[in-house]
């Protein structure tokens, strides 16, 4: 039986780092990836990152968009707005041993992700004008935001219908935390692709190279109720190991100059593989 054509049948955006998703129906692409996209992130004392790695009732933390800015909530905590360019005080953030220049989001914010996560912590900006880019170890150079190492995450449905037949409770693409989510095709193709088109041929498509395989990590394991199981990554681990990092999903960069890296995405668009390798996409660490 042929396999159905590729299409783009989700979007996703994390405001937040480590809080939950904002699906979409179209999303405008910056120098960074998608618009909005991890540009908030709760830090601690040190200015480290906070995650689900360690506070997993983070995925309890809902984000909206209104057009003030974010509209955030949780169990047992009031409405926090958050603005879209925030004014607060400039302060210093470790994002994985790099020194980066942040902006506490207000007084409000501290207090809230203090109370909710229970000590003291901030919620902070990147600003447009604070620059991090990839390691120069990785073979493609792109800005971020608070993302772990890459603009863009894509997984498939068929991959995580394969998945779920392993496992004794189905997960979703919550848990999986994409970007982009590519319905048709067959589980586990994007394992090789390499390069990828998303719309129409011509100026209004986005060309994307396929970079990294995504290495999972203990987040995979936070349940929709915010505790933390085990089954999901070690079944991961025992199907999907690839050296010393269990796989699944694919990162990308788009593939045009610094300058350029813009378009819009939508909901339905054709996705089109336009180049294949005959190995698995690397993971870098």
């Amino acid at each position: 039986m042929p396999t159905a054509p590729l299409t783009l049948r989700a979007l996703y955006i994390y405001p937040i780092k480590s809080a939950g998703g904002v699906s979409l129906q179209h999303a405008g692409i910056g120098p960074r990836g998608l618009n909005h996209d991890r540009r908030w992130m709760v830090v601690d004392a040190a200015g480290r990152p906070v995650t689900q790695r360690e506070f997993p009732a983070m995925r309890l933390i809902a984000v909206a968009l209104a057009d003030s800015g974010l509209m955030v909530s949780a169990p047992g905590m009031p409405a926090l707005t958050v603005p879209w360019q925030p004014q607060g005080e400039r302060r210093a953030v470790d994002m994985w041993g790099t020194a980066l220049g942040g902006v506490t989001v207000s007084a409000q914010a501290t207090a809230w992700v203090s109370a909710y996560l229970g000590g003291g912590f901030d919620l902070v900006f990147l600003p447009d004008e604070v620059q991090r880019w990839q390691p120069a170890d990785r073979p493609y150079s792109s800005l971020l935001s608070f993302v772990d190492g890459n603009p863009f995450h894509l997984i498939t449905e068929a991959s995580l219908a394969a998945f779920n037949g392993h496992l004794s409770r189905p997960v979703g693409n919550a848990e999986f935390r994409p970007n982009l989510v590519v319905g048709g095709g067959e589980a586990y193709a994007e394992d090789f692709w390499r390069r990828i088109r998303i719309g129409s041929a011509g100026a209004d498509s986005v060309a994307f190279e396929v970079v990294e395989s995504c290495a999972r990590c203990v987040i995979l394991n936070v349940q929709p109720d915010g505790t933390r199981g085990a089954e999901t990554l070690r079944t991961l681990a025992r199907i999907r190991r690839h050296g010393k990092a269990a796989i699944f999903g694919q990162h990308l960069v788009q593939d045009a100059p610094y300058a350029g890296r813009t378009g819009q995405l939508r909901v339905g668009d054709a996705v089109t593989v336009t180049g294949v390798g005959e190995t698995v996409n690397p993971v870098y660490v």
